[in-house]
């Protein structure tokens, strides 16, 4: 069963628009990640097809793994933040307000990509506060985003299937996708995932973009050694299709910000699986983020109370989201059922050095 429409999730966004400006600086030049907790790992993206593992130079393995029934049974890869040991735990990133801010414009597709509109909404109650509507520009539909779709890959630990979402973004390579440390590695104790694959636009089965495997996996050192969840981050570059197409250049690419305020508004689109979700569409929450903890224990993150589920792990934070692109401002990192909460590392400094050393990769 397909839908037209992107659903509009129970958020409650308890913290209050403020009236605070971020200034974007210039694009700084390029810059090697630093050591520490911006040192960055990359590898070349594993293969398993069903008997043997081994690299990723014949894609066509990675596709015939996954068949439709693989698709659907796949887990939410939430689970294995809960599998880590020991637990993940959150470290001690730089502290923002020092640093410029800063952009990396999104940019279009080739050719236009047709919108999925959404049901319209309602400006308070259910999804978004009143002054947070305002912020929206008085939007009552979100689109579901081509940019935006599910990830499928293979953990090796315990030879299971998962889900997760990704974004797609600009880049030199035209190549890029952005998700979460613990969609492309296993964490502390772990190593990285196989047979990972890209879907943009996922509608229950159906894959009108295309499917883009990855060729390699980037994830920080502090999230890959030490499950450190300030740097729950993962970039990935996909393989050209076999006509030689670029993905960004299919559906278009996000811009990225760095070194803003805590307090952005934001539209997520996520593919949460478990209960009540199903995984087959997008689902989005808007609202304004928040710094998670109390003084003096303040976290080095942002959080937004969406209640999504597992599946939405890596879902892009999207600010000056336009009904097709924005700027990713985080991923989704982790989920409390609990409370609701969902959080994202910050995205400082190191996560633009990041992206400036895998940015022209190919």
């Amino acid at each position: 069963m397909s839908s037209p429409h992107l659903r509009r999730s129970g958020v409650v966004a308890l913290a209050t628009l403020l009236a605070t400006v971020a200034l974007v600086a210039p694009r700084p030049a390029a810059a090697a990640p630093h050591s520490g907790l911006g040192a960055v790992t990359t590898a070349e993206a594993p293969v398993f097809d069903g008997r043997h593992s081994g690299s990723a130079a014949d894609p066509q393995r990675v596709r015939d793994y996954w068949t439709p029934q693989r698709m659907r049974d796949a887990r939410p890869a939430d689970q294995l933040l809960r599998d880590l040991s020991p637990p993940a735990r959150r470290g001690t990133a730089p502290q923002p307000g020092r640093q410029p801010a800063g952009t990396v414009a999104p940019v279009a597709p080739h050719r236009p990509v047709p919108a999925a509109p959404a049901a319209a909404g309602q400006s308070t109650g259910a999804g978004e506060s009143a002054s947070d509507s305002a912020a929206s520009d008085g939007a009552l539909a979100v689109n579901a985003s081509a940019s935006v779709g599910k990830v499928f890959f293979r953990n090796p630990v315990n030879g299971y299937d998962y889900v997760c979402s990704a974004a797609t973004v600009n880049s030199a390579s035209r190549l890029l996708v952005m998700t979460a440390g613990h969609c492309v590695h296993g964490g502390s104790g772990g190593t990285w995932m196989q047979n990972w694959t890209f879907v943009p636009r996922y509608n229950y089965g159906a894959r009108p973009y295309g499917t883009w495997s990855a060729k390699y996996l980037t994830t920080f050192t502090a999230w890959a050694n030490n499950s450190n969840l300030d740097r729950d981050v993962g970039f990935v570059t996909v393989r050209p299709s076999a006509a030689g197409q670029r993905v960004v250049n299919v559906v278009g690419g996000n811009g990225l910000s760095w070194n803003y305020n805590y307090q952005q508004y934001v539209t997520i689109l996520a593919y949460p699986a478990a209960a009540p979700y199903d995984g087959g569409w997008q689902q989005y929450c808007r609202g304004t983020t928040s710094r998670p903890g109390f003084w003096p224990l303040l976290e080095n993150r942002i959080q937004l109370r969406c209640g999504f589920t597992g599946g939405s792990s890596g879902a892009p934070w999207l600010r000056n989201y336009d009904g097709s692109l924005g700027y990713v401002n985080g991923v989704m990192s982790t989920l409390n059922p609990s409370t609701g909460w969902n959080k994202s590392p910050y995205f400082d400094t190191a996560v633009y050095n990041a992206y400036a050393s895998v940015a022209d990769r190919v």
